[in-house]
């Protein structure tokens, strides 16, 4: 483990600790408090009231660390842009690896985005498996979230994206593994791949933020690229699940700058994915509700 690896990860311990104690940072900055102003007033050691001052400037110190853990993220402006410039849109948001990292996983810290990345490993094992011998395609794969997980059980992983910034942040993540492939795409397609280049395709928390002819067109595409009996899978918000619409009513957060900003998720149903595939000439067309999660496989 790296200097900053490790940096990374103790900062997550902690912060997870004080999320957890929210009492924890209050309770000792009093009794740091208290204790240097006794060491002042009364005469005590020399080392003593050091020590008391030392306590009470960590607290100071973690009292700020706390207040940079909780806060959310501001998202920068992106009402400006209509939904389908889709480049723009992500590349505005992820206009450093941390926010980056917030957009594509809801963490912000590195021990937590891996960690987020375990439902979607657990999904793509059960419905479709991964195996050593296969190519892999993620399409949308954000900053490599899945793919850092996912890269050493496969021969080769490709991550593609709209999103420069994006691949950008996903290079530094993945810059230790050897078989793996980033390709900004252009277009509402695949086009930078070759017919029957993969063994699996698979698309997860993206196709919510596209319109439904741009979901359409990368299962399309998913088909060419797919070699014989190659596996696609896809997974989506679900409307028909309560958390996908209770999302749905709800609308957009208020910390978002306009009513409902281009990136805004638009749930799906199992009808509508399945549809996808078998216009597409999919076979063995399968659905699986994962709440909030509908989730479809299928063999080419």
């Amino acid at each position: 483990m790296t200097f900053r690896q490790a940096k990374s990860r103790l900062r997550t311990l902690v912060a997870m600790q004080l999320k957890k104690r929210r009492w924890l940072i209050p309770a000792v900055a009093i009794l740091g408090f208290a204790a240097t102003s006794v060491a002042v007033l009364i005469p005590a050691e020399k080392g003593l009231t050091l020590l008391a001052a030392i306590w009470l400037f960590a607290t100071a110190y973690l009292w700020g660390f706390s207040a940079h853990a909780f806060r959310s993220p501001r998202w920068p402006p992106t009402g400006h842009f209509h939904r389908r410039e889709y480049a723009a849109v992500w590349d505005t948001l992820a206009n450093s690896a941390e926010t980056g990292a917030v957009v594509a996983s809801g963490k912000q810290y590195e021990e937590d985005v891996r960690e987020s990345a375990a439902p979607t490993i657990r999904n793509l094992d059960e419905f479709v498996g991964v195996g050593a011998q296969d190519d892999v395609l993620e399409i949308g794969c954000g900053v490599g979230r899945i793919g850092r997980e996912l890269a050493p059980h496969c021969r080769f992983w490709t991550g593609s994206d709209i999103s420069k910034n994006m691949l950008t942040y996903a290079t530094e993540r993945l810059a230790h593994l050897n078989n793996v492939r980033l390709q900004q795409l252009h277009g509402g397609g695949l086009g930078e791949f070759t017919d029957g280049s993969f063994d699996v395709v698979y698309c997860t928390n993206m196709l919510a933020h596209l319109d439904e002819i741009d979901r359409w067109r990368y299962v399309q595409e998913a088909f060419r690229v797919l070699r014989s009996e190659g596996r696609l899978f896809l997974d989506s918000i679900d409307i028909e699940s309560d958390e996908g619409w209770a999302a749905f009513v709800g609308g957009p957060s208020p910390d978002l700058e306009s009513e409902r900003p281009p990136f805004m998720p638009r749930a799906s149903t199992v009808a509508e994915l399945e549809n996808y595939a078998k216009r597409a000439g999919f076979g063995q067309i399968q659905s699986h509700r994962r709440p909030p999660l509908v989730i479809m496989t299928a063999r080419k």
